[in-house]
C-alpha cells in the first residue's frame, strides 16, 4: 500500500495541512518555487550544524518574508462547482434507454 504523502510528492502537489512542521515556513517556499520542501528543510538541517545563528536568521527572515507574500498577495480561491440536482425521472430514462448495437464487419 503506498503512503497518501509520497503520492502527492510524486504527482508533484505539495500542499499538506498535517502539523508536522515547525511554522510551515519549507512548505511554503516549497509550494511557491515547486518543489519539494523536504529538500529545503535537509538543507537547512545541514546548515544548523555550521552556524546556528545564521540559519535561524535565515529561516526567521524566510518566515516574515511568507507572511508579508501570503498578506500582501492572497491566492485566488477556486471556483467552488455549483450543485445541480437532476429528477430521478431524467436519471431513471438515461439508464433504461436502449443503446445502439455494434456490429463487426
Amino acid at each position: 500500500m503506498q503512503n497518501v504523502q509520497s503520492a502527492n510528492v510524486e504527482n508533484g502537489a505539495y500542499e499538506s495541512n498535517e502539523p508536522d512542521s515547525l511554522f510551515g515556513v519549507c512548505q511554503a517556499i516549497g509550494e511557491d518555487f515547486g518543489f519539494n520542501p523536504f529538500y529545503l528543510r535537509v538543507v537547512l538541517l545541514a546548515l544548523l550544524f555550521f552556524s546556528p545563528w545564521a540559519v535561524l536568521g535565515a529561516y526567521a527572515t524566510l518566515a516574515v518574508t511568507v507572511v508579508a507574500s501570503r498578506f500582501l498577495f492572497p491566492r485566488a480561491k477556486p471556483a467552488t462547482a455549483e450543485v445541480v440536482e437532476v429528477p430521478a425521472a431524467v436519471v431513471r430514462s438515461e439508464a433504461i434507454a436502449p443503446q445502439p448495437e455494434l456490429i463487426a464487419a
